[in-house]
């Protein structure tokens, strides 16, 4: 990585909290105030910190999800259980605590966080600079290039190893590259978002048909080349389908997504003070040995 490079970590809120409040099991201070997602959320930043070393650390949540997306699809989303009472409980925590350490919170209403993020992104790589994004969710994969990289969640058995996906790693675990993704998601469809794909199409079919014509637009104009009749005709009946995939899937990176023009600081006090409210005895130990105590410039846009 070249030197002077300014190097950001864009964390998807909502999807860290709820990996935390699954990934952590159920805590809570001695008046009942849920704590385990909390615990989780201190402890990921800590070593996304810890890996990537960034200038600036930003935040992104969901204000009220996405009104485009819902007129295109009126059931995007509708398969969603809501968030458990006991995580939204620690949202306000995971966001004071947040501050505390001196990172950017970003939110808008009606636009979701996925677009806010890659859109800042995108913004990152105009400038020259590097952007790590921290998110299980796939969508995010269409922006990984030569300065931006997805940090993937541990998997079962590396506790605490957060994976760097590139260009490469993203061709090795989907079979295509990321200027490919979004057609790729197109023809599988994506159940998480109730998105339905083209039926009969899984994902190493929608690899392989990509790894040969490319596009999906090339795919369809070459539909003769297709050797099963019944992929054929499901492909022919699912242009207005696979169109529409596109328009949902593809995240909305032309955004200005602007930061405040103050400069932050992490409050090593304020830290300190909400864990132990808390009652996050071994976070607060592990706190008092990172930080000296005095507030310390993070984040600036200088």
């Amino acid at each position: 990585m070249a030197q002077n490079r300014k190097t950001w970590l864009l964390v998807d809120g909502h999807n860290m909290a709820f990996r935390c409040f699954y990934g952590v099991p159920q805590m809570a201070t001695t008046d009942g105030v849920p704590v385990n997602a909390v615990c989780g959320w201190v402890r990921s930043l800590w070593k996304l910190e810890d890996t990537v070393s960034p200038d600036a650390v930003c935040v992104f949540f969901d204000a009220g999800g996405s009104a485009a997306r819902k007129n295109i699809l009126s059931t995007y989303k509708a398969n969603r259980k809501a968030m458990p009472d006991d995580l939204r409980r620690q949202l306000e925590y995971m966001n004071l605590l947040s501050v505390a350490h001196g990172y950017y919170i970003v939110a808008s209403e009606g636009i979701e966080a996925d677009d806010l993020l890659a859109a800042f992104a995108r913004g990152v790589k105009k400038r020259g600079e590097i952007a790590y994004i921290a998110s299980g969710d796939k969508d995010f994969v269409q922006c990984v290039c030569e300065c931006i990289f997805q940090m993937l969640p541990p998997a079962a058995g590396e506790r605490g190893v957060w994976r760097i996906l590139d260009r490469d790693g993203v061709a090795k675990k989907f079979g295509v590259f990321p200027e490919q993704i979004v057609d790729y998601l197109s023809l599988l469809g994506d159940a998480s978002d109730n998105i339905a794909g083209v039926r009969g199409i899984g994902a190493k079919r929608a690899a392989a048909f990509l790894t040969k014509f490319g596009t999906v637009d090339s795919l369809l104009e070459n539909i003769d080349q297709v050797s099963s009749k019944k992929i054929r005709d499901e492909l022919l009946k699912s242009g207005e389908l696979i169109a529409r995939n596109r328009r949902l899937i593809s995240l909305q990176g032309s955004m200005d997504v602007g930061l405040p023009e103050a400069k932050i600081y992490r409050s090593a006090d304020d830290i300190f003070a909400m864990l132990e409210k808390l009652q996050l005895k071994s976070l607060l130990q592990i706190a008092r040995r990172r930080y000296s105590g005095q507030g310390e410039l993070f984040g600036s846009l200088q």
